[in-house]
């Protein structure tokens, strides 16, 4: 048990030189309430990382299994290994089609109507901010599209206005880290800053448990490693003979893979430290452009995720090869997360982390089946489960619940959306197919077909859909990309439809060329609302 005069307060740090080091949790912290106050509490923090231009359905969604017993789809295998830590939530959503810069404003702020309030992680960061010396950070990986500058943004302020974000690891290290005042021609003197502050931190050292050394001892080699992992990420020094103070510090690494990593590292010490406890973090922007060469991969993505449009069998696995990178990147994330421990438990513990887009089907924009997946946030949610709802739920309801979690007063956000239920294992209403009638007719020289319409899973056939029939061979559905977008055909994946179209019969199989009809079986229809 610490001694009294050994006690230290939780926003406490190490000092050295003009610098503040904040410290992660210690054990010493937690024994510096006053005797029967009880042991002071990891805070709770929210992190959201936003995945653009949607993804390929059949990549991505889980279409079988029940609520404790689901197999991962083949876009998720990459985070397998957090599955107990996870809970994915399936038909998030509501009607047909989406703008680039809808989706952006729609992933955090409910619906893009809202734009005169504050997204979601602000009012959270409202609640939870506590006396940390940054309200919250909002990061990005790319510049600005100014053509649609509603791409480039997730969070929002008070009234409605984008928050500019931060894309330079390097600077949002110094921010957090080293003295904001310092100027670039200083940075080279600083040399380390761990070096200005070990007499502090061995100080500390001498009087911490065995428990509190290890974790003292790992946070100042993740530090150290840190600032080294930076240093490799700057360009060579300029002329000395040129004044470099009249160029732009440049905003990126060596490529996208080593700052992203950098920028992950950076989040995991800002939440650690209790530094800012939310994050809003942009993988790219929602029509992102950018090129992932250290893939191998040399077309923009947003051309990529046109997959249907733009259909060839290596655009698809160029598009997957990213979406990919983009699993990979929150699995690394999660395992950082969980690396740290914090208390009786870990930092994933102590942070709900919502991973997600703002679209579904990354070709035809559809608001339906949009990819979110929670992690962590021990107490306030229930993992270890997939929860496919009965029918599209807006995303304001989940939004509405998150701030119920994290102890706002609001029943409702967005566009007047309840709370979403079932977050905690409470009652919610699951998806069971109704069932329905599949035939096939002739009818007035065309072809009338009534079944379940899905996407092929052959990445070959990415253009082709098929209609379910019992007891015959599946409709084969080949159209251009006219009718592709014109009767949303996305939109209906999954669902009961009858579809009117011109036919013809190759061997065993009908074959529809053109669609002349579409009508949901259910009734439920896209609308024409922008999303």
């Amino acid at each position: 048990m610490h001694s009294e005069k050994n006690r230290i307060g939780r926003r406490s740090f190490l000092r050295g030189a003009g610098v503040l080091l904040p410290l992660p949790f210690l054990n010493l912290m937690a024994s510096s309430a006053p005797a029967g106050a009880g042991c002071e509490k990891s805070p709770k923090r929210f992190l959201t990382l936003f995945k653009p231009n949607g993804v390929h359905p059949p990549s991505w969604n889980i279409n079988d299994g029940s609520e404790y017993d689901f197999r991962l789809s083949p876009l998720m295998k990459p985070f397998e290994k957090h599955k107990d830590d996870l809970l994915i939530l399936d038909n998030m959503g509501d009607f047909g089609f989406s703008s680039h810069a809808n989706s952006t404003r729609r992933f955090l702020s409910g619906h893009h109507s809202n734009s005169s309030s504050a997204s979601v992680d602000q009012l959270i960061a409202d609640k939870i901010c506590g006396d940390t010396p940054h309200r919250s950070l909002e990061l990005t990986t790319e510049g600005l599209f100014p053509n649609q500058i509603g791409c480039s943004y997730i969070s929002y302020n008070k009234d409605g206005k984008p928050i500019p974000r931060e894309s330079d690891p390097q600077l949002i290290f110094d921010r957090l880290f080293r003295n904001p005042m310092a100027s670039p021609k200083r940075r080279k003197q600083m040399a380390s800053l761990l070096d200005r502050v070990l007499e502090d931190a061995n100080s500390l050292a001498r009087k911490s448990g065995r428990e509190d050394r290890r974790t003292l001892d790992e946070y100042l080699s993740v530090v150290r490693a840190s600032e080294k992992r930076l240093s490799t990420l700057q360009h060579h020094e300029p002329n000395a003979k040129m004044d470099f103070e009249l160029f732009e510090r440049p905003g990126a690494g060596a490529n996208l893979d080593e700052q992203v990593d950098a920028m992950l590292d950076m989040i995991v010490l800002a939440l650690w430290t209790d530094s800012t406890r939310c994050i809003s973090y942009m993988l790219g922007n929602s029509n992102s452009r950018m090129i992932f060469d250290f893939l191998g991969i040399d077309e923009q993505h947003h051309y990529l995720s046109h997959f249907f449009r733009n259909n060839s069998r290596s655009n698809l696995d160029a598009l997957l090869k990213i979406s990919l990178w983009h699993m990979q990147k929150f699995d690394l994330l999660l395992t950082k997360l969980k690396s740290k421990k914090e208390g009786d438990g870990t930092l994933l513990d102590n942070t709900l982390v919502l991973y997600g887009s703002g679209m579904g089907h990354s070709d035809n924009h559809t608001a339906t089946r949009i990819p979110m997946v929670l992690a962590g946030g021990k107490g306030l949610i229930k993992t270890g489960r997939y929860v496919r709802y009965s029918e599209n739920q807006r995303l304001g309801g989940l939004h509405t619940a998150l701030l119920n979690k994290f102890g706002t007063d609001k029943e409702m956000f967005a566009s007047a959306d309840p709370a979403l239920p079932g977050l905690d294992a409470s009652d919610f209403v699951a998806y069971r197919e109704p069932k329905f009638a599949s035939w096939i007719r002739e009818q007035d020289k065309q072809l009338v077909v009534q079944g379940r319409l899905r996407m092929s899973d052959n990445l070959d056939e990415a253009k082709i859909f098929f209609i379910d029939v019992v007891g015959k061979p599946s409709v084969r559905v080949e159209v251009n990309f006219r009718d592709f977008h014109d009767f949303n055909l996305a939109y209906h994946c999954g669902t009961a439809v009858t579809i009117t179209g011109n036919g013809e019969q190759q061997g065993q199989r009908w074959v529809i060329k053109k669609v002349t009809e579409l009508k949901s079986v259910f009734g439920s229809q896209p609308g024409t609302q922008k999303g």
